[in-house]
């Protein structure tokens, strides 16, 4: 054994003494080190080496030296401390060479001064055991106590991970890093390698589980600082042996800033466990904290032996190790703990494994990727747990932002471009939560950035900025919190946080005249605010140094007037406690210089800031001398005529805020002194008003707080009108009213009785469904404000029962705002709920848990169910914080929450298209019969036309987001009741509590599954809750009949208000413009109508039944077969004698259109031959039209002797259809070239030729021939589907001025085809037709027959279109369900992928509910020809079984035909086309009336989150026309423009005709369905007012530039060849 050891040692060895990197590190040359190991010494010192293995097969290294030094001539001169020593302090000299002077082992000083004698030998030892190492890496199984698993290179710039740990490899491999670390386990008592590889191990091990869940997080920084994180212990000098625990946080900072690796030091050097006291850390360093927590040692037999523990174990092996353990520090340490288990609970909930494998593999060997559960369907601790991974979550995601710079550089420019004051103001509170976790570069950022927030116009806002300011300055400088070596001071900064200090305060008193005055104005005040915040925040020793700076501005007193009452202002604002007398006393001089200012408003300030800050100053004497200041009389008889004047001036502009303040001192001083009715309820209405009307927000905080004095010494009655004059205030929705009203409102309605605040509290409830956005987050603002304070009210009222009711209705009054569709109001709403009840320092413990067990489940599913968009991302990262440090103080003081216990569950499954008040109504009965009620989606009533399933949701959600207990179904459980396993999966879901389901009596009367037999798990044997109500077919069933039904039955009464109202009642509503608030809720109403819901659409889907027209096959038929067209043939100049004669021969080929009806006319005729090669002259008589046959030609010729069309039938295009259909037949039996060759003059009528002239056929015919010969090729035709009109609706689709406008831009587009395409087949299919034709193979394969059956007997399959076609129209007598799925271009419109169409369930939920109605399918689609839908779909119904019996498309290409072949999947079309040169869906031509959506981005703001694009120019350049040449793509473009717009002009022609308005951009949902508006620009939005023809007018300008200016290019390039 030990013989092949040493032969693949040998070999290692060998090799290492080769590399470049040793001889440059031992400088020798190559033949120098042969000289030094020749081969033979090689073969020694392998054998040798090979016998010192131990048990686990790892070398020995201790009697490795000894060895060598028998064996190489340059190891006998031997440092007096032996190789390995001085091969050991030689690396540790290089990390730390400024301890060198305290290791006095050995006199290791002195030695390694001789390195240049011992250099070759210490690099021959490191190198030959760095060969040892790599010998057991590669041969040994992995050991995580010894090993370390790097991350190449490749995969750190292929995932962006920090480039640092390049730089480390790089440097740990040059100083022998980890020879150095396993020679110190060796000649030391410690095994800090071991430590160190099993703490690498297990964050690398989680970390890589954590990145493929999707988490952002950095392996390589993982992997960096697990590395390096205790490379400080190595660094403590001798002296410091006991305190290394301590110290080596400072060493492992030192070495890795010395290495050039700042970013993973300052994780590696911060992985105590006392670093979790930091609320918010970066996910790389909670992985290290975890792995260190797990990785601990213990002395066995004087023996350090590392073990892996798991977390919980963890816990009272560190516990045992902490000094000084007290009650305090324990329950510090609990605490921390707590926190990581938190986050192993999250990993764990991500898919992770934590049990570490026992290979110890790098991954777990089965990657299971865990699904998280629904939040609906958990309960009590479930939902806690999951609100907390939330916020750990978005903590993980928003620290990734902080961490990578050009993220947060980013960050700040989304807030620096952002122009709404309320997103503004969300940006900021991001800042607000996270500055801590800033480095001192973001700080700097931030605080530029902030700084120019000052001039913003929102004063409220520019006092926030100011706030957040002074904490950032306050808290800039990075303390280092870890201990210091004895004797070691951290060099100073150049920027601090006082000379930042220093800086803000110069440019906020003196901005500089860059600004205009009224922004100087702006900033100036906004000087108090951050001085109060840099003194209360920064740190109590560094104070003195603030103040200093500050005091400067105080030594000189001759200012200018406002700059002087800015000062003074500040002065107000500074607590006492946080400045020294000295500065106290400067502060008098300067009060007191001002006071004899001679501008009055200067004084006044004096004055009141002398009150403020000085206590020897009697409150007494400070309103003497302003009375005689203000020149008012002390008399107070007197004062009550000069009264008014104050009012007066408190309402006037230009009466100074300095002197309006004072008034309102005054006036309160006053009336406190004596109180009366009259006088109180005078005063408080003047407040009001200067609350209201004032622009300064010191005057509107000093006129709220006397507001709230006053109101005390009022009335129940005066309270009650005050609070409805500040209320009718804040329905104006002015900015000044609606950011200081809401404030003082919420404390003065707490002051009401309790009618009366029930009444307000009705009022906000009602107003807020209604109000613009502006005036309802005001009216959030006031609820929020009355739920922070509601303990005023309780206390007035302790015996009142109603007032946890009252604060549930609040509280569901925020939430209802939180699920409401404007994004604005949904942010602030819960941006309150986190301000007023879960950060809210004045509320109890006991208050905030009454809320939080109230709202706890509707938080998250609101929080799961919404979209959540970037900036919704960080408002929603501070609540969700807010939150979690709640759940954290509670469940550490009180531990589990007291939740109630399980309700019982009803079901209540509906189409809910849309969701009424009768809904909502039998929800809530059923709610207060004790149960949780789960309102889900039914997806199986599959004959209503309904609109997208998540439009439905979302008003579904936003009417029940006020009443507690009733939750949205999960939208992947599709629940078919009549499919026995979805309802036993039902009863799983619900294993642990009593089941029911809520259906109308009209189901259980009529529906299949009640009628069904019944079994183990049917409908029957489920409790049943029964409710009348009206439905299509009017049916009653009597109560008292009896029940299929074997579980419990639970009747159900509604009001006959409720039991009234049906989806057609508020349909017909809606088409008239009704207000239909007493049908459905207010903010549901508000969201159709924004959104243009159900204008004009049925409740029903159409059964298209193919009754127009009927195609005959394509065969010989005898003359017989024209006889019924024989008259109109001899009118319109034909010999019918020649036409039938033809028709005989043998060799001629037939088909007619009829028109389906009981007549069974023909409207259509045409008739064809072969001709072969040979027979071309006999054929057609003219050599040189033969000869261009045979040139062009690539295949069969067709000779079609016959064609007539009926154009007086009720068919419109009937020539468009039959030459299709003809083509169609010929190119599907392989002809490649047809040829119009007529057996009757007859078939020269200018009507034939020009049909065959529209579809591509071009006269080949000489000049000198007689007749025309018209020819087209049939390989690879232009395919164009004409489909504009089944996107209109009724009646706009029936309307004769618009199908005209329809044939005419149908036409101009068959000419722009010839002339790209020129001699190339147009085929044109119709719609109608092409359904025609599916329709019946479908209901062929289905077994049923073609007319509607009134039994509604179905056959075995099920319809499935999956494209565009047959979406919205029933297959007769099948089960018919469609797939909603679209194609999206990404931005640059290169490529795109297939996904779920907008606002409906993914693909795999949709399918779900496929495989749930538990039948074979049918799979229905317009076009298969590259597949990409198909390909897309194809694994989705292969995950969920679905039975795919048959594949019907449209048509079909050889193409399509090959790939389905291939898949073994049987496939029928309509058309068979075995190449094609370009498709085109008219519609996808036309702006607003098709297209394809493109992928959104980030910041988009148009008409729709869901844009679409229409591929043609200015919007893309459509390369697949004409082979990209750029003059078709012009005609092309400006083609499908000009029909655009003339087809838009015709629909708002017939619009205003019939409605008597104007169709605007607004009301185009009432023509087009589905809406699509066209990609704009980010930051670009459409005028809805405008006629959406004037845009395509705009693009049509656009693309005429583009064409002006490519001409002018082409002009200059020919000049310049020239």
């Amino acid at each position: 054994m030990h013989t092949h050891i040493a032969s693949d040692l040998r070999k290692i060895i060998e090799e290492g003494l080769r590399q470049k990197r040793f001889l440059t590190f031992a400088g020798l040359l190559q033949r120098e080190a042969a000289q030094l190991v020749p081969a033979q010494t090689l073969d020694e010192i392998a054998t040798a080496i090979a016998a010192t293995t131990e048990a686990d097969g790892r070398f020995d290294i201790l009697p490795v030296t000894d060895l060598l030094k028998e064996t190489v001539e340059a190891l006998n001169n031997e440092p007096p401390c032996g190789w390995l020593r001085y091969c050991y302090y030689y690396i540790l000299a290089q990390i730390y060479p400024e301890n060198v002077a305290y290791w006095t082992d050995d006199h290791i000083e002195e030695v390694l001064k001789d390195d240049h004698i011992y250099k070759t030998g210490r690099a021959l030892v490191l190198q030959i055991l760095r060969s040892l190492f790599r010998y057991e890496k590669l041969y040994l199984p992995f050991a995580p106590t010894r090993e370390m698993h790097f991350l190449s290179a490749e995969e750190i710039i292929r995932n962006d991970f920090n480039r640092e740990y390049l730089r480390l490899r790089e440097i740990s491999t040059d100083l022998y890093i980890y020879e150095f670390m396993r020679i110190g386990c060796t000649i030391t008592p410690f095994d800090t390698l071991g430590h160190v590889c099993g703490v690498h191990y297990v964050s690398t091990f989680t970390a890589r589980q954590l990145y493929r869940a999707g988490v952002p997080v950095d392996i390589g920084l993982v992997s960096g600082a697990a590395a390096t994180h205790d490379i400080g212990k190595y660094g403590s000098k001798k002296s410091e042996e006991r305190r290394v625990p301590y110290l080596h946080y400072f060493y492992t900072d030192l070495c890795c800033r010395r290495m050039g690796i700042p970013a993973i030091g300052h994780i590696a050097a911060n992985h105590s466990v006392w670093d979790l006291e930091l609320e918010n850390l970066s996910v790389e360093a909670l992985l290290l904290i975890y792995a260190d927590f797990r990785v601990k040692s213990e002395r066995v037999d004087g023996k350090e032996i590392v073990r892996f523990y798991t977390l919980a174990q963890a816990f009272n092996v560190i516990l045992d190790k902490l000094d000084n353990v007290d009650e305090k520090k324990k329950h510090r340490y609990q605490k921390v703990y707590a926190k990581l288990a938190d986050f192993e609970s999250y990993m764990k909930e991500m898919g992770v494994e934590t049990d570490l494998p026992a290979d110890f593999a790098d991954e777990p060997a089965v990657r299971t990727k865990k699904k998280r559960p629904e939040a609906v369907l958990l309960e009590g601790e479930e939902v806690v747990d999951a609100l907390k991974y939330a916020a750990i979550d978005h903590n993980i995601e928003l620290m990734n932002i902080f961490q990578k710079e050009n993220k947060f550089s980013r960050l700040v420019e989304a807030a620096r471009s952002e122009r709404s004051w309320k997103n503004v103001r969300n940006y900021i509170g991001t800042f607000e939560e996270y500055s801590t976790y800033m480095t001192e570069q973001q700080k700097l950022m931030t605080l530029q950035y902030l700084y120019e927030v000052l001039t913003y116009k929102d004063v409220d806002i520019r006092m926030q900025a100011a706030r957040l300011m002074g904490v950032i300055v306050a808290k800039f400088t990075e303390h280092y919190s870890k201990e210091l070596p004895e004797g070691v001071t951290l060099p100073g900064k150049k920027v601090t946080g006082v000379s930042l200090f220093a800086h803000y305060l110069s440019i906020i008193i003196k901005p500089g005249w860059r600004f205009t005055y009224q922004h100087r104005f702006w900033i100036s005040y906004c000087l108090g605010p951050f001085v109060q915040a840099a003194l209360q925040n920064c740190d109590d020793g560094e104070r003195t140094a603030y103040i200093a700076f500050l005091q400067t501005y105080y030594e000189r007193t001759n200012y200018q007037s406002e700059i002087c009452i800015v000062l003074l202002t500040a002065l107000m604002e500074i607590e006492a406690v946080h400045v020294e007398p000295s500065f106290l006393e400067r502060a008098r001089t300067f009060t007191a210089a001002a006071l004899h200012s001679d501008d009055r408003h200067v004084c006044v300030a004096a004055l009141r800031c002398k009150e403020h800050l000085f206590d020897d100053y009697a409150e007494e004497r400070y309103f003497v001398d302003l009375l005689d200041l203000l020149e008012l009389p002390h008399d107070e008889e007197a004062f009550a005529e000069r009264e008014g004047l104050l009012f007066l001036d408190n309402l006037k502009m230009g009466t100074h805020w300095v002197v309006k303040e004072a008034n309102i001192e005054i006036l309160l001083h006053y009336l406190q002194a004596l109180p009366d009715r009259s006088s109180v309820m005078h005063l408080g209405t003047h407040l009001t008003n200067v609350l209201k009307m004032s622009e300064n927000p010191f005057v509107q905080r000093a006129a709220g707080a006397a507001l709230l004095r006053v109101s005390h010494y009022m009335t129940y009655t005066q309270r009650n009108e005050i609070a409805v004059e500040l209320f009718n205030g804040l329905e104006l929705g002015d900015l000044r009213i609606s950011q200081y009203v809401p404030e003082y409102l919420g404390r003065i309605i707490l002051q009401l009785e309790p009618r009366e605040l029930d009444e307000c509290i009705n009022t906000l409830e009602t107003q807020i469904l209604a109000a613009s956005t502006q005036v309802a987050s005001s009216m959030i603002h006031t609820v929020g404000v009355m739920l922070g304070n509601f303990r005023e009210f309780s206390e007035r009222f302790p015996e009142d029962e109603g007032n946890n009711l009252r604060k549930r209705r609040l509280l569901y009054v925020m939430i209802k705002a939180y699920a409401h569709y404007d994004k604005e109001l949904s942010r602030d709403a819960f941006r309150h709920m986190g301000r007023f009840i879960f950060a809210n320092p004045d509320l109890t413990l006991a208050e905030v848990d009454f809320l939080f067990i109230h709202s706890y489940k509707k938080i998250l599913i609101l929080l799961a169910e919404e979209r959540e968009e970037p900036l919704d991302f960080y408002s929603n990262a501070a609540v969700l914080n807010h939150i979690y440090r709640y759940i954290g103080i509670h469940q550490f003081i009180t531990g589990p929450f007291p939740f109630e216990k399980k309700r019982k569950v009803c079901f209540y499954p509906g189409t809910f298209d849309p969701f009424s008040l009768g809904h909502k109504a039998v929800a809530v009965r059923i709610r207060d019969l004790g149960f949780d009620v789960y309102l889900a989606l039914d997806e199986f009533s599959w004959s209503k036309h309904t609109q997208p399933r998540l439009m439905r949701r979302k008003i579904m959600n936003m009417s029940t987001a006020d009443k507690e207990h009733i939750y949205p179904f999960p939208d992947d459980i599709p629940i078919n009741m009549a499919n026995p396993a979805d309802l036993k999966r039902l009863k799983a879901i619900f294993a642990d509590r009593e089941l029911y389901i809520a259906v109308g009596t009209d189901v259980i009367k009529n529906a299949s599954a009640y009628k069904n037999e019944p079994t183990e798990h049917s409908i029957h044997t489920i409790n049943h809750i029964a409710f009348e109500r009206e439905t299509r077919e009017n049916h009653y069933l009597n109560s008292d009949a009896p029940y299929p039904i074997q579980g419990e039955v639970v009747p159900l009464l509604l009001d006959k208000f409720y039991e009234d109202i049906s989806s057609t009642r508020i349909r017909e509503n809606i088409d008239l413009n009704r207000d239909i608030s007493n049908l459905i809720d207010a903010v549901a109403q508000s969201f159709i109508y924004k959104n243009n819901l159900y204008l004009r659409e049925p409740a029903y889907k159409h059964v298209f039944e193919a009754k127009d027209m009927s195609v005959g096959t394509y065969k010989a038929r005898g003359h017989e077969s024209l006889w019924p067209i024989q008259e109109k043939l001899v009118t319109l100049g034909y010999k019918t004698e020649n036409v039938e004669e033809y028709i005989e021969k043998g060799n001629v080929r037939t088909l007619y259109i009829d028109s389906a009806d009981k007549n069974k006319e023909i409207i259509a005729y045409a008739a064809a031959h072969h001709v072969g090669t040979r027979d071309l002259h006999g054929e057609f008589g003219d050599a040189a039209v033969v000869s261009h046959i045979r040139t062009v030609s690539e295949g069969s010729v067709a000779s079609i002797g016959f064609i007539y069309a009926d154009t007086s039938s009720t068919i419109a295009n009937i020539w468009e259809i039959i030459i299709t259909e003809l083509m169609s037949e010929l190119i599907a039996r392989d002809y490649a070239y047809a040829v119009y060759h007529p057996v009757d003059k007859g078939g020269y009528d200018e009507a034939v030729l020009r049909a065959l002239q529209d579809q591509g056929f071009r006269d080949i015919a000489p000049d000198r021939a007689g007749a025309p010969v018209y020819a087209a090729s049939l390989k690879a035709p232009v395919v164009l589907f004409r489909d504009v009109e089944t996107v209109l609706k009724n009646p706009f689709n029936k309307n004769d001025c618009i199908s005209d406008a329809l044939d005419k831009a149908h036409k101009r587009l068959l000419s722009a085809m010839r002339h790209i395409y020129p001699g190339k087949l147009i085929l044109s299919f119709n719609t109608s037709v092409v359904h025609n034709k599916i329709i019946k193979k479908a209901v062929q394969l289905n077994g049923v027959s073609i007319t509607r059956d009134e039994q509604r007997r179905y056959g075995p399959y099920m319809s499935v279109p999956f494209g565009k076609t047959l979406s919205d129209v029933l297959v007769p007598n099948t089960v018919t369900k469609a797939l909603h799925i679209e194609k999206y271009f990404n931005r640059s419109v290169e490529g795109f992928t297939m996904a779920e169409s907008c606002h409906y369930s993914s693909v795999d939920n949709q399918v779900r509910t496929i495989k749930s109605f538990n039948r074979p399918v049918i799979l229905i689609d317009d076009l298969l020809h590259k597949g990409y839908r198909m390909q897309m779909l194809a694994p989705h119904l292969e995950k969920n079984g679905i039975d795919v019996r048959a594949v019907l498309t449209g048509v079909m290409t050889g193409r399509a035909m090959d790939m389905m072949t291939e898949k073994k999947i049987k496939t029928e079309s309509a058309y068979f086309l075995p190449t094609l040169e370009v498709w085109l869906n008219e519609r996808d031509c036309y702006p607003f009336l098709g297209g394809d959506s493109i992928v959104s981005v980030t910041d988009y703001d148009g008409q729709d989150s869901n844009p679409f694009i229409n591929l043609v120019l200015p919007y893309v350049k459509p390369g697949f026309v004409g082979g990209g040449d750029d003059d078709a793509a012009y005609t092309y473009s400006m083609i499908c423009l000009q029909n655009a717009r003339d087809i838009m002009e015709t629909l708002q022609q017939e619009y205003q005709r019939i409605f008597e308005k104007r169709l605007t951009l607004k009301r185009l949902g009432e023509v087009v369905t589905p809406l699509r508006i066209p990609d704009m620009d980010v930051g670009v939005i459409f005028d809805e007012n405008m006629n959406p023809s004037r845009f395509i007018e705009n693009d049509i300008e656009r693309l005429i530039r583009l064409r002006w200016k490519r001409k002018q290019s082409q002009k200059r390039s020919g000049k310049e060849a020239e």
